[in-house]
């Protein structure tokens, strides 16, 4: 396991203003870089974006003073940052306020990831609480940029023809049947990137993705088993060259079962839209927080 180990509340709120403020100086970079290069509508994303973390920064310091009395004080943590912020992407060629939407939305779910993982590790019950009410706070943040993103992308596809993707699930059992053959491939590529770091020599990170694998092919089986005819589903096929790659086959898994869930259209597929993006995020946080920090 890493060495992240939370020890006062002071410590982890200084590791959570940390987090904000790296957010919003990322977020202003960028929007800084596509207004040199006259892209004014990704810009304003981004602003925007830096915006809603500078609100978040706010809010942990209120939080602090409550708590402790004092301003966050970066003195308490010496810790490297946790690798949340999809750089490369968020400077892709291809990038669109979207796909920025996207990236911010992932950066969320990495960080709820991060917390989840505190939380788990913590060593005393106030610890334990606080970490999991910033947890929720980052699921928060990333639910409101979902709703961003899905009005982003509908804007978009007024003047383009929309990505190949599956089909939006309007029953419980397309769900599953779209649900099965998704966590078989991601399986099978989580397996591929695990004997690949092994033989990288991460024997910790490999074992991760041996752990994340094991839970999707668990998982595809029981789903399976409540189809009438599992043969007859279609395959699919998924692949993870990094470590990073493995985090977003993880984190697409939470994307579609939490989108299936805000466009449910009863309470049984719903309730079975919600567990399957708890299980998803429950493995996304496991995988993410225990991964080894680069020295």
């Amino acid at each position: 396991m890493p060495g992240w180990k939370i020890t006062s509340t002071e410590a982890l709120i200084a590791i959570t203003h940390a987090m904000e403020q790296e957010a919003v100086r990322r977020y202003q970079d960028l929007a800084q870089r596509m207004h040199d290069q006259g892209e004014t509508s990704l810009a304003a994303t981004f602003t925007l974006l830096a915006a809603m973390e500078e609100r978040h920064v706010e809010q942990v310091e209120t939080r602090a003073l409550e708590l402790t009395g004092n301003p966050p004080d970066h003195a308490f943590s010496s810790w490297e940052l946790p690798d949340n912020f999809d750089t490369d992407a968020a400077r892709s060629a291809a990038l669109s306020p979207y796909r920025a939407l996207a990236i911010a939305v992932r950066n969320e779910e990495r960080a709820f990831a991060f917390f989840s993982y505190l939380a788990a590790e913590a060593p005393n019950d106030t610890l334990r609480v606080l970490a999991e009410t910033f947890a929720k706070e980052e699921l928060d943040h990333a639910a409101r940029l979902r709703h961003e993103r899905r009005r982003a992308w509908r804007q978009e596809q007024a003047g383009a023809a929309p990505r190949s993707t599956l089909a939006r699930p309007g029953s419980i059992d397309e769900l599953l049947a779209q649900a099965v053959p998704m966590e078989r491939a991601a399986a099978v590529a989580h397996r591929a990137l695990a004997a690949a770091t092994r033989l990288g020599d991460q024997a910790k990170t490999a074992a991760l993705f041996e752990q994340a694998a094991a839970d999707e092919e668990a998982l595809a089986a029981e789903l399976a088993g409540r189809l009438e005819a599992p043969a007859a589903l279609p395959q699919a096929e998924l692949h993870a060259h990094s470590v990073f790659e493995g985090l977003g086959l993880l984190e697409d898994a939470f994307d579609r079962y939490a989108d299936a869930a805000d466009h449910a259209t009863d309470e049984t597929m719903l309730l079975e839209a919600q567990r399957l993006a708890a299980h998803a995020l429950r493995r996304l946080a496991t995988v993410h927080g225990a991964l080894p920090r680069q020295s």
